[in-house]
Formats: structure tokens, sequence, C-alpha cells
């Protein structure tokens, strides 16, 4: 971690150390905060796979942090960046941001920005890449979805799995083999299939007030929205969420018949140059905003 953070920030009595487990309590109550919905098991699986700082306040304890998640050499995302709101605006975000940065060393980097973060990243040499949907809704009953697209799928099994971190790391550029175990861990996941083996994957596991499909990898738009269908039949009654692509206009469309809308929207930014990716397969569906 780097050591000049408070140079670059205006909040004198603020420290910055690394982040530990007993450190997961803040990281959830800011992001109940900030009506995130994470648990406290989707933070502790956070911060398994990656890496994070937190900001301290010597009088008042904890009051910010963010998070890196490395994948190879080349590429990596930043994440669940909280600081309280009566800290906002004194430059805690820029000093932990700056510090994530830094860590990564030579990698491009990923993040997904709320409206408010977005002006700060881009005076941070991140550029605007594209927009994610969040679709959203609570099911009564288990959901009832409209037809799908006909392509051969099938539930996948533990033998599988190599299978569906290849899909994802060509679909990302970058390996997330650690992240799709642990996703995997506690949710099941389906296969789209061709004439060589499997082409796509969704996966459909609990993620905050419910259950969540992503990601979503598919070799096409029909694929993808095949997967998801698949995986929102299984899903039980309450919170279903699936955060995609907003160039998959058809998966949105099908997803908003299905009593899916879009809740919300944030912007994928980049800086440097990420991994050269693929025509097939395309990622549709986000494992989670802070990850991709």
């Amino acid at each position: 971690m780097s050591n000049d953070h408070q140079v670059r920030q205006r909040d004198a009595g603020t420290k910055f150390q690394p982040m530990h487990a007993g450190d997961l309590a803040t990281m959830h109550r800011l992001a109940q905060q900030m009506s995130w919905p994470h648990r406290p098991e989707d933070c502790a699986l956070l911060l398994q796979l990656g890496a994070g700082i937190v900001a301290v306040d010597g009088a008042e304890g904890p009051v910010g942090v963010g998070m890196r998640w490395s994948f190879g050499h080349d590429a990596g995302t930043i994440g669940m960046m909280l600081v309280a709101r009566e800290r906002q605006g004194r430059g805690i975000g820029r000093a932990l941001m700056t510090s994530l940065i830094a860590d990564s060393g030579s990698r491009a980097l990923m993040l997904n920005a709320t409206a408010e973060g977005l002006g700060l990243y881009e005076k941070l040499g991140f550029v605007p890449t594209g927009l994610v949907r969040q679709h959203q809704a609570r099911f009564a009953e288990k959901p009832v979805v409209p037809a799908a697209p006909a392509v051969p799928l099938r539930r996948a099994a533990p033998a599988d799995h190599v299978a569906l971190c290849a899909l994802d790391a060509a679909a990302l550029g970058a390996d997330r083999s650690a992240l799709i175990h642990g996703l995997l861990a506690s949710g099941d996941a389906w296969l789209s299939q061709g004439a060589a083996g499997a082409t796509g994957f969704a996966i459909l596991r609990p993620f905050g007030r419910g259950t969540m499909v992503g990601p979503v990898v598919a070799p096409d738009e029909d694929a993808a929205i095949a997967l998801v269908a698949a995986a929102a039949k299984a899903a039980p009654a309450g919170v279903l969420r699936v955060d995609i692509s907003a160039e998959a206009t058809r998966l949105g469309e099908w997803l908003t018949a299905a009593g899916l809308p879009a809740v919300d929207t944030v912007t994928t930014m980049r800086r440097g140059e990420w991994p050269t990716l693929p025509k097939a397969p395309r990622r549709f569906g986000l494992a989670f905003q802070a990850v991709g």
C-alpha cells in the first residue's frame, strides 16, 4: 500500500491501513448507510478474493473503505468505494482511489461508477466505456418467465467448473477462476451447448436481499436470454437481480417483460489498455458491480 495518502487528501486526521477480516463489519455498515444490498457474506467473499484499504479517523474510527481485485498481471478491478456520508467531500475517496490505483501496479483497471463518483474517476484517468443496467424485482412466488430462444442448455456439474472459468476468462480478458469457484460454492449454473462443448453459462446464487443471476457469458444474445431464463425459473420467491450490459437491448427487453425492470444504471470505466477480447464469448451479465 502506498504511503502518501495523507498528503493527497484534506482530512488530516485520517489514517489509512490495509483491510482485514475485522473490518468486514465496517464495510457492511457503510454499505447499508448507502442502501447497498450487500450481506455480510457478500462482503466476506469480496475480501477473500481481493484486498482493501480502510480510512480511519482517530476519534470516530473507520470512516471509509475501498477494494481492488487483481486478475493476473494485466488486469484488475476497483470497487466497494464507500465513505461515511458525514465525511464525504474531504478528499477521503480520492486518497483511497489513488492508493488502490498505485497498489494495482501496471494493470489496466475497470470499475463501475455511480453518478456521484464519475467525476472523480475521470480526473484519475478512467474513461467511460459503456453502461450497466440493474434489473430487479421482488416476486411473491417463484418467477414465471416468458418464452426464451430455443438454445441447447443443461445444468452444470462440478466437472464443468473448469470450462466455466475458461469461458469467463475469454469473455473478460482475465482469469477470475477464484471468483467463479467462490460463486459456485453457494450457487447453481447452467451451460449452453455447442458441437464442441460448452459455449456459455449463467450462475444463480444468493446475493444481497435475495438472489442474483450473474455472471452471464454467452456466444450471442439468444443464448444469453436462454441462460438467464433457465436460471430465473429456478430462483426462489423474493428479490431477483440481474446486472447486464446496456448494449444487450434484447436481453433487457426480455427481463422487463419477465417483470424485472431496469431500476438503476452505472457507468463502466477503464484506465489503461484492457486485454484484447475475442468476438465470442461475450459477457452479458456481471458477477458483482464491484468486480465486474
